[in-house]
């Protein structure tokens, strides 16, 4: 079990969120289909299904910044033909989101892209929480449990239930990623499933990575909603990271799952990160 009383701190810093962020997708590096380039301009992964396509930090010099961002283009474009670029506070220049607007104006490299949604706002909703105030218990039915998973087989397990959750769709990635990854003690992935007596029922994922430990994947069947499966397994999670020395969590929620959130303890927070949506023109 990894504890480590040096991330016992008050604040989640962006910076801590942006690194937690890079090495959830750096697990997939490698991978058949997959594309993960880490270097001084830019961190960006490349994926034609799961778990998608990023650019995650950019360095780009202030004087060639148009030029970088084609030539980024350019390469995620040589792979698949949509990404979502995040702009946080620490990303270089300072006016990187003003920039990528111009070239979404002008259609990025040839004119062949154009951003499209909701052009440099906040992407989805974040939200944070100080691990002290996590409520003892959550409203769930007798004989629901959560067991961490320790081999292949309850991983098997994960997955099914995981990818149920989430519409279904090819996990091969996460299956690939996640079992190359491992699961001893030393893992930053652990994964958990929440089961109502020999059933699963719902499933997550804390990874602890950057200096923080975070709740990903929490997914619950359309079936078997509204009974309180994902918010017991949720807290299950965070209570992981509080054993192993953290005092706080954050998360990155859809809009469905904000209130369960809240709900736990979590405030709705601006880690002034925004939001860029590029798409090659059909």
């Amino acid at each position: 079990m990894q504890t480590d009383q040096s991330h016992k701190t008050s604040t989640i810093s962006p910076q801590v969120v942006q690194e937690n962020f890079i090495i959830y997708f750096r697990i997939f590096a490698g991978l058949p289909d997959i594309t993960f380039v880490e270097e001084e301009s830019a961190t960006w992964i490349t994926s034609p299904g799961l778990p998608g396509s990023q650019v995650m930090k950019t360095n780009f010099a202030p004087d060639s910044t148009a030029e970088q961002i084609d030539e980024t283009l350019r390469s995620v474009g040589q792979h698949v033909d949509a990404v979502d670029w995040m702009v946080w506070p620490d990303d270089q220049p300072d006016n990187l989101g003003e920039l990528l607007a111009e070239r979404g104006a002008v259609g990025g490299p040839g004119g062949e892209w154009m951003l499209y949604g909701n052009i440099g706002k906040q992407p989805g909703t974040w939200l944070v929480i100080d691990l002290d105030n996590l409520p003892a218990n959550v409203p769930v039915a007798n004989g629901f449990h959560v067991e961490q998973v320790a081999d292949e087989a309850q991983f098997d397990v994960w997955v099914e239930i995981n990818a149920r959750g989430f519409g279904g769709g090819d996990y091969s990635a996460f299956h690939a990623a996640y079992l190359r990854h491992g699961f001893g003690d030393d893992a930053q992935a652990i994964h958990f499933v929440g089961y109502l007596g020999d059933e699963p029922v719902t499933s997550s994922t804390l990874l602890i990575a950057g200096g923080s430990a975070s709740a990903y994947n929490i997914s619950t069947p359309v079936a078997l909603r509204g009974q309180g499966y994902g918010s017991a397994i949720t807290r299950a999670t965070l209570q992981a990271a509080r054993q192993r020395g953290y005092a706080n969590s954050w998360i990155w929620s859809s809009p469905m799952g904000r209130s369960v959130y809240q709900k736990l303890g979590f405030v709705v927070t601006d880690f002034g990160i925004r939001e860029y949506q590029w798409k090659k023109r059909e």
